[in-house]
C-alpha cells in the first residue's frame, strides 16, 4: 500500500531530521513507531500521511513515495486525503470551534455523503467512542483529553484506507485509551492499515503488530511487537525508556511551610446540568514536595488551575500563595509566583528569541535584555541542552524543544510554585532527565511542584503526593502510592502503575 525509499527531510541548517528511511505498510498492518521526543517522528508521519511536501514544503525533500502503486506527488489532494486520515501530535491544529456533532460530521459532509447516512455514522461514532455526554458543546470549551477524542472521531468518520496517528494518546485518561484501543482493534476491517506514533508502546500494545523504532532521523528495521516489547536494550538504544520497567521513585526533600492554600472554592463556570465545575475544592501544596494531580478528562483540572492562576472565576472560598490571601491579585501578580507550563508550550510564546523568552521569565520586560540579563538566560537554556537556539525563533522549536524552553523559563523566573500540564518529556531519556533536572532546582530551593498528567508511572515516580479530582471535588488527597489502593482510585477503573510487577528484559 505504502512504499518509501530513501527518504530524506530537512528544514534548513545542516541536520537532516530523516535521513535515508525506507519503510513498507502493507494493507493489513498496524506499525507503531517509537522514538524520543524530537527523534522525527512527526516528520516521518506527515509525509505518510502525504501533508509533507503536499501541504508543507521542505527545503531538503529527496526520496521516493508511493501510494498504492503510484508517486504520491501525483495523486489530486482530494484522492489522496480522501485515503488517508490523520491526527496531528497537536490535535488542536485540527479543531474550528464548530459543536462537537459538527465537528465529526464535516470529512462527510465534504464528501456529499447523505444526510442520513451522516446522522448514522455520527450516532455510531459517538457511541463507539462514549462521547454521548459532549453532544451540542463547542468543541474549544472541551477539555484538552475531550477534543482529542473528538478530532479522532473526526478522522474516522468517513473510514480511510490509512490511518496515520501521531501520538493519539496525549492527554487522554487511562479509560479514554482503552476506548481508544477498543475502537482501533473493532476499526480492523474497516481501515485496512493504521502507522501510529508514540513515545509510550506500551499504550497501543494490544492494537501494533509490528514496531520500529526511529532515533535521530534513522529508521530500525520493522520487527513483530511481541519480539520487541520485552526487550530493554534496543528501546534504551532509541533514547526510550522501555515498555517493561520497574517503578524507580525519586529522592525526597524535606517538606516546610505553605505554598499554595486552596481553600473550599467554587467556581462560576458550570457544567451542561448546571452544576459547578468545581465545588468545595480543597488541597495544600508545601515548599519541597512534587504533588501530582490526576483526574478524568473533563473532572476540572483544566478550571482548577486557571483557577488558582486567576484565569478563572470563583464564586466562594479562597486561594492563598506564599502565606497571602490571592484572591484580589492580577493573574500578572499570580504569575510572579506561580509558573504554569500548558501541554502546547506554543499558547505562552511570543517573544522572538529563546534568549528573550527567558529574558521576560526573569524581569517582565519585552525585547532585547541588557547584557547581564541575556547571558543568565543563555546560561539558563545551556543548562536544557538549548544553547546553541539561544537566538532561535521559539517557534521554530520542536515540541520537545519548547517544552524544555517552558522549564528553562520557570527556573528564570524563581517561582514559588510550578503547574506543569502533561510534560512532553515523560518518556524519552533524555527528556525524563532534564524534567528530573527541573523538579531538583525546585525542591531544593524550597519551592514546589504540581504535576498534572495521566501518565500514572510519572505521577509513581516523582510525586510524593497525589489528588484526584472526580466530579468537582478532591476524592484523595494523601502519599501517592496509598493513592493506588484508595476508593477514589478504584472507582476511577483504571489500572495502577506498575499493576503486573511488569520488570525489564536483557
Amino acid at each position: 500500500m505504502l512504499d518509501i525509499r530513501d527518504l530524506t527531510v530537512g528544514f534548513g541548517g545542516d541536520a537532516l531530521v530523516i535521513a535515508d528511511v525506507d519503510l513498507s505498510v502493507e494493507a493489513g498492518q498496524r506499525l507503531l513507531v517509537c522514538g524520543a521526543a524530537g527523534s522525527g517522528k512527526s516528520t516521518l508521519l506527515n509525509v505518510v500521511a502525504g501533508i509533507i511536501p503536499g501541504l508543507v514544503a521542505a527545503p531538503a525533500f529527496a526520496g521516493s513515495v508511493m501510494f498504492r502503486g503510484r508517486p504520491m506527488a501525483e495523486l489530486a489532494r482530494d484522492e489522496l486525503f480522501s485515503a488517508i486520515a490523520s491526527l496531528a501530535q497537536n490535535a488542536e491544529d485540527q479543531l474550528w470551534d464548530l459543536n462537537v456533532e459538527d465537528l465529526i460530521a464535516f470529512p462527510l459532509e465534504n464528501r456529499g455523503v447523505a444526510k442520513a447516512a451522516i446522522r448514522d455514522r455520527l450516532q455510531a461514532l459517538l457511541t463507539e467512542m462514549e462521547l454521548g455526554a459532549l453532544r451540542g458543546r463547542r468543541v474549544l470549551t472541551l477539555s484538552g483529553g475531550e477534543r482529542r477524542m473528538v478530532a479522532i472521531a473526526a478522522a474516522l468518520a468517513a473510514p480511510p484506507d490509512l490511518l496515520v496517528l501521531d501520538e493519539p494518546t496525549t492527554g487522554l485518561d487511562p479509560a479514554a485509551r482503552r476506548r481508544l484501543v477498543r475502537l482501533i482493534e473493532r476499526l480492523a476491517g474497516q481501515v485496512p492499515a493504521l502507522v501510529v506514533s508514540e513515545q509510550d508502546p506500551a499504550a497501543l500494545e494490544t492494537v501494533a503488530d509490528r514496531v520500529a523504532l526511529l532515533s535521530k532521523g534513522r529508521l530500525s528495521e520493522v520487527r513483530p511487537a511481541a519480539d520487541l516489547m520485552p526487550l530493554r536494550a534496543p528501546w534504551i538504544e532509541a533514547g526510550i525508556l522501555p515498555p517493561r520497567r520497574q517503578s524507580v521513585p525519586r529522592k525526597g526533600f524535606p517538606t516546610g511551610g505553605s505554598l499554595l492554600a486552596v481553600d473550599r472554592i467554587r467556581t462560576e463556570l458550570r457544567r451542561a446540568d448546571g452544576r459547578a465545575v468545581l465545588e468545595d475544592v480543597g488541597f495544600e501544596l508545601k515548599a519541597g514536595e512534587t504533588v501530582g494531580l490526576i483526574g478524568r478528562n473533563g473532572a476540572g483540572k483544566t478550571t482548577l488551575f486557571q483557577s488558582i492562576l486567576g484565569l478563572s472565576k470563583i464564586r466562594e472560598g479562597s486561594i492563598s500563595i506564599a502565606g497571602e490571601k490571592a484572591d484580589g491579585w492580577t493573574p500578572a501578580r499570580r504569575a510572579r509566583q506561580i509558573a504554569y507550563l500548558p501541554q502546547n508550550m506554543r499558547r505562552i510564546l511570543f517573544n522572538m528569541t529563546l534568549t528573550e523568552e527567558v529574558a521576560f521569565a526573569m524581569t517582565a520586560k519585552t525585547g532585547t535584555p541588557d547584557a547581564d540579563v541575556a547571558g543568565r538566560a543563555r546560561d539558563m537554556l545551556s543548562g536544557y541542552g538549548l544553547g546553541a537556539l539561544s537566538e532561535a525563533n521559539p517557534f521554530s522549536l520542536s515540541a520537545r524543544q519548547q517544552a524544555l524552553l517552558g522549564l528553562a523559563c520557570a527556573e528564570a523566573a524563581a517561582v514559588r510554585v510550578a503547574i506543569l500540564d502533561e510534560p512532553l518529556l515523560a518518556r524519552d531519556i533524555e527528556g525524563r532527565r532534564m524534567l528530573d533536572r527541573f523538579l531538583d532546582a525546585m525542591l531544593s530551593a524550597g519551592n514546589a511542584v504540581m504535576l498534572i498528567s495521566h501518565d500514572l508511572e510519572l505521577i509513581d515516580d516523582v510525586a510524593s503526593r497525589t489528588l484526584i479530582l472526580e466530579d468537582g471535588r478532591i476524592a484523595f488527597d494523601g502519599a501517592t502510592r496509598n493513592g493506588w489502593t484508595s476508593r477514589a482510585f478504584r472507582e476511577l477503573g483504571w489500572p495502577a502503575p506498575y499493576a503486573d510487577g511488569r520488570g525489564e528484559a536483557a
